[in-house]
């Protein structure tokens, strides 16, 4: 214990450390200058050289001979963003949109609060819709985090470690339930705590196909597994607006407790550390280097198969590990470092463009030793669909060994 606590503390220390080792008097000046406010309910919007600022909307309206249009969108509380997109394992998604809207206060002291749905289906029988929900009261007194989602979700996995073979590929079947939902309270101006629960519940698991089907079947003995608990979190958030984050530092701190006594199958707990930095390179807030890391661990007990850390499963918002095989690397822990370069091609802020690259590491099982280093990178183009909220629309192509795939979004990978 005394072990995992000093290796814990060592990577929060060197996260820390890497994120402010950029100049800060540069992003402060960038977060303070050249920003306007317009007749808007929503943000703040950066101002751009006078040009104006356009989006998707605004060429649809010009096409559509709509009149008036501006000045109707300007008092409206609530922006949406509806466009087709893909989940977080890349799989095809029906028309998905977000929502944002500020709960009262203005746009010097409440944040954008925003909500996602996500219906979607996909090749091989994958089906299901997904709610995420990122909500600030008045003066950001609180801040609610919720993820909600149903699938039938038969997907690959290739077992444990940061070295399991491509050979071990094996299907497995299920259908999943998740109730996340944290409630943080400001306790000093960005910095948050609180309280929260955390429900993962899979049904009918079915080894279907693959080498490994007779070792594999041995983690699911029950063909049913719960996981229930309550969540502490705590958190440090400076970031203006979650949807396009231009400025700011978040640290994520989660700790989750798994009892039988509310219903879980197992008793265990596990930590999740995830820290977000973004240094503007220009007044306009045009140019950007954003970083990210996180680590996520499984501190003791026994977690079933299926909610053991895993590459694309983080309880977080947004994407990660673009590039790698949802599922690909799974063990009681995980590391990451991400980082991303956007700009803008065009003066009107319509089109921008991305270039990013990751890192991304399972432990040995049952260890804190990461010996296996799995990197992906890849590019990207930004539309701007709504300039009220600053909602883009993302398109990734990231690759890895053996792997590429294509990421269709709303808002930032992070």
């Amino acid at each position: 214990m005394y072990c995992l606590l000093y290796i814990m503390k060592s990577i929060f220390l060197f996260l820390f450390l890497i994120l402010l080792a950029f100049p800060r008097l540069q992003a402060q000046s960038a977060d303070s200058s050249q920003l306007q406010t317009i007749n808007d309910s929503i943000i703040l919007i950066p101002e751009v050289d006078s040009v104006k600022r356009v989006d998707l909307v605004d060429y649809l309206v010009k096409w559509l001979k709509i009149k008036n249009s501006e000045k109707k969108r300007d008092n409206r509380k609530i922006r949406f963003t509806l466009f087709p997109t893909t989940s977080s394992s890349g799989k095809t998604s029906f028309t998905s949109f977000n929502a944002s809207f500020r709960l009262g206060g203005d746009a010097a002291t409440t944040n954008v609060s925003t909500v996602y749905f996500y219906p979607y289906i996909g090749f091989g029988g994958q089906y299901g819709f997904d709610v995420q929900s990122f909500v600030w009261l008045p003066q950001n007194s609180w801040n609610f985090i919720g993820e909600y989602f149903v699938h039938n979700y038969p997907q690959d996995t290739w077992g444990l470690g940061g070295n399991s073979p491509d050979d071990h590929e094996t299907l497995i079947d299920y259908q999943q339930l998740r109730i996340h939902q944290k409630s943080l309270k400001e306790i000093w101006p960005h910095f948050f705590a609180g309280v929260g629960y955390s429900l993962d519940q899979h049904n009918n698991i079915q080894v279907k196909e693959g080498e490994m089907n007779e070792e594999f079947s041995v983690y699911f003995p029950d063909k049913n597994s719960t996981s229930s608990g309550i969540v502490l979190p705590m958190k440090y958030d400076s970031r203006r607006n979650s949807v396009n984050p231009k400025q700011g530092f978040m640290a994520d701190l989660t700790y989750s407790f798994f009892t039988p006594v509310l219903g879980s199958d197992e008793k265990w707990q596990s930590l999740f550390l995830d820290v977000r930095k973004y240094f503007p390179l220009s007044d306009r807030k045009k140019d950007i280097i954003a970083l990210r890391s996180y680590y996520w661990t499984v501190i003791s007990g026994t977690a079933p198969f299926l909610d053991l850390p895993a590459v694309r499963w983080e309880p977080t918002q947004g994407q990660t590990s673009r590039g790698i095989q949802q599922n690909r690397y799974r063990s009681n822990a995980l590391l990451d470092f991400e980082s991303e370069y956007r700009f803008g091609i065009t003066d009107n802020g319509f089109w921008g463009g991305v270039v990013f690259g990751s890192v991304t590491s399972a432990s040995e099982y049952d260890t804190q030793h990461f010996l296996y280093w799995h990197p992906a990178g890849g590019v990207g183009v930004r539309m701007k669909f709504n300039k009220y909220s600053d909602a883009n629309i993302g398109f990734d192509v990231a690759v890895s060994k053996g792997f590429v795939n294509v990421y269709l979004f709303i808002g930032e990978a992070f």
